[in-house]
């Protein structure tokens, strides 16, 4: 077993490339584009060594769950206790409720082994607009390893007793199974995160050790073009690979091949492992673990206070990383782990059960308090309260485009109805993308003031004009967006209004006017009347906190935090000029413009009194939706009582 009880310096090197990978990216993704592969190299590294475990106890008959999960405890628990406590102390003081909730349910979900799975529920995905702001959104990494090693070790115990001879055949189409799951799945958000994605590449790790015992390299020149092959294939993995590219799939196999041929290759001394063995790489890979834990949650934190990660600020903040870590290798990871005193019982109950308790306890206490706002005084609760947004987990009506099946009135009734709930009969319809989600309360008004039920379906992303007979390309096919749309237009006729509502600016490929133009003839022609949103007003970089930072004494005290009526105004006037095209070629359709009520004559508003009405750059809050909805009556009247007067023209 000499493979895998001699300790090999140059898989700490390689170790220390991975880590560095993933900080450059998280600190600049275009410092190394494809740095995020830098994880996919470590699920090679831990499925080969861990399977040299595996393999050298069941080969001496002294395999016992106990003592691999003590082993797997001892190693991963310490130091993620240090990282809980630390993070959750920081984020006590620095996140709003909304955003502490987020963070207390993923320090739950961590210690539950599920954090991958909470984090492919929301729509952001791995590379959205707020998970860099996620001071746990690593930890993904660690429920994928720690779900694949409960069920792993069972594998290779059936294989070792059953089907020794074709261990590595077995192992070659299990993971060659996951390859092309993962591979179907990458246009999928959450497949990013989860263990049918990613379990190919810890199976490759076990394969390379399986072949490196059989198969073992005696030609110091082939070791050594098999070493050059590998490092050109990760090192090109990290340059050429980027978020826009499908990942993980077919793309992950190309560092994780390099990470294989790399430590298959370092058998036999080669000028790769030389520089992997080096002094400063193996210094970095035996901290890589605490250096990993530690990076995100200091960028995240510094992300959230909207703190820029120029070279100086990243220059702190690594260092900072590089200190945390190496005290917590040397004063808590390593000495645990070295602690032979600590048997199961006692490593499960001290470093696992007590913490997972403890931390489980206040991600359910931040839910059940809705954040614990009481962490702020009461001026500024009311102001943070405004900072929320409807969410609906069981994405019944706001939908990803794979949860995306038929629907029907009845559904939409049964499931996605809002406004006067006493009526029995839907008049309203609501459909488009995001932004007409945020637009649901500001509706939800309009609905109760008119005493008309109304029902929602929304996809992120998803044009309320998108459909496959507009497109561009309509050979290819509907989307599930187009057929969403479809079916919701097929409905049309079973309601009085059909409101549209999309981020009009945010995909300038579309031809909006031709699009919006079939919507509403189409909807006219049903017997609908169709009431179309012009967007609010955004702003990149966000401001949306702006007047929070202000009153925390994070921002001066006189900056302005509303948005230049112009540069408001120039960003949509394209679309805005689109839709009072249609119309004035439709005259019965109804328009609602916010900007009436949220912009003055020189500047529009992201904060009403001591109401945020902004949650990021885009999208307004619940709060500020409902009182723009309360306001415009007042200020517009209400455009959904003009049923039996449809040339009603809202817009003065």
């Amino acid at each position: 077993m000499a493979a895998t009880s001699a300790y090999r310096p140059e898989i700490d090197g390689l170790r220390a490339i991975a880590v560095l990978a993933v900080i450059a990216f998280h600190a600049n993704a275009r410092l190394l584009p494809g740095g995020f592969a830098g994880v996919d190299v470590f699920f090679v590294i831990s499925g080969f060594l861990i399977t040299g475990l595996l393999a050298a106890s069941l080969e001496n008959e002294t395999f016992t769950f106990t003592e691999f999960y003590t082993r797997r405890i001892k190693r991963i628990f310490p130091a993620y206790i240090a990282v809980s406590l630390v993070t959750m102390a920081v984020s006590s003081y620095l996140l709003i409720p909304n955003d502490y909730i987020f963070y207390t349910t993923s320090l739950a979900a961590s210690w539950a082994f599920v954090s991958n799975v909470f984090f492919s529920m929301l729509s952001w995905g791995y590379f959205g607009q707020r998970t860099e702001e996620f001071p746990l959104l690593h930890t993904w990494s660690l429920s994928v390893e720690e779900q694949f090693y409960f069920v792993f070790p069972v594998l290779l115990l059936v294989l070792f007793r059953y089907f020794r001879k074709h261990m590595v055949s077995a192992l070659v189409l299990i993971g060659a199974i996951f390859v092309a799951v993962s591979q179907m799945k990458t246009g999928q958000i959450k497949s990013y995160f989860l263990l049918t994605s990613r379990a190919h590449e810890l199976i490759i790790g076990a394969i390379t050790f399986f072949i490196s015992r059989r198969m073992p390299l005696r030609s110091g020149r082939v070791a050594d073009m098999l070493a050059l092959a590998g490092m050109a294939l990760m090192l090109c993995s990290f340059v050429l690979i980027n978020k826009e590219l499908p990942f993980p799939g077919i793309n992950s196999l190309f560092p994780c091949i390099g990470a294989a041929l790399i430590i298959y290759s370092s058998q036999t001394g080669t000028n790769v492992s030389f520089i992997l063995k080096s002094k400063l790489f193996v210094a970095v890979g035996l901290i890589s673990y605490s250096l990993y834990l530690w990076h995100w949650p200091i960028f995240s934190f510094l992300k959230y206070r909207q703190i820029e990660l120029t070279l100086p600020v990243a220059t702190a903040a690594v260092a900072l990383a590089f200190v945390l870590a190496f005290l917590t290798w040397k004063f808590i990871e390593n000495p645990v782990r070295r602690n032979t005193g600590i048997q199961f019982k006692k490593a499960f109950i001290g470093l696992y059960a007590v913490p997972a308790a403890v931390f489980m306890s206040i991600g359910l206490y931040s839910y059940v308090t809705e954040g614990a706002p009481q962490r702020f005084s009461a001026e500024l609760r009311d102001l943070i309260s405004s900072y929320s947004f409807e969410r609906d987990l069981t994405r019944s009506c706001s939908v990803r485009a794979e949860d995306y099946s038929k629907i029907t009135v009845d559904y939409l009734l049964a499931h996605c109805a809002f406004g006067d709930l006493t009526q029995d009969k839907a008049r309203v319809l609501l459909m488009g993308d995001s932004h007409a989600h945020h637009f649901k309360p500001f509706i939800d008004q309009l609905s109760r003031n008119a005493g008309m039920k109304s029902v929602y379906h929304v996809q992120g992303g998803c044009f309320p004009t998108e459909l496959q007979v507009t497109d561009k390309n309509p050979q290819l096919g509907p989307t599930t967006c187009q057929q969403r749309n479809s079916d919701l237009l097929q409905m049309a006729g079973s309601f009085d209004y059909v409101i549209l509502a999309g981020f009009w600016a945010s995909e300038p490929e579309h031809d909006l006017d031709k699009e919006l133009r079939y919507v509403v003839d189409h909807v006219l022609r049903a017997g609908a009347i169709p009431v179309i949103f012009k967007d609010n007003p955004f702003h990149e970089p966000d401001i949306s906190r702006c007047i929070l930072y202000r009153k925390r004494g994070w921002a001066d005290a006189d900056q302005n935090c509303n948005i230049p009526r112009k540069m408001a105004f120039d960003a949509q006037a394209e679309y805005d000029a689109i839709i009072d095209r249609v119309k004035a070629s439709y005259p019965k359709t109804l328009i609602i413009d916010p900007k009436r009520i949220m912009c003055n004559s020189t500047e529009c508003a992201t904060y009403v009194s001591n109401v945020a009405l902004y949650k990021d750059s885009n999208h307004i809050n619940t709060k500020a939706s409902q009182l723009l909805g309360d306001q415009y009556i007042a200020s517009e009247g209400n455009p959904l009582t003009a049923r039996n007067a449809r040339q009603t023209v809202v817009e003065k």
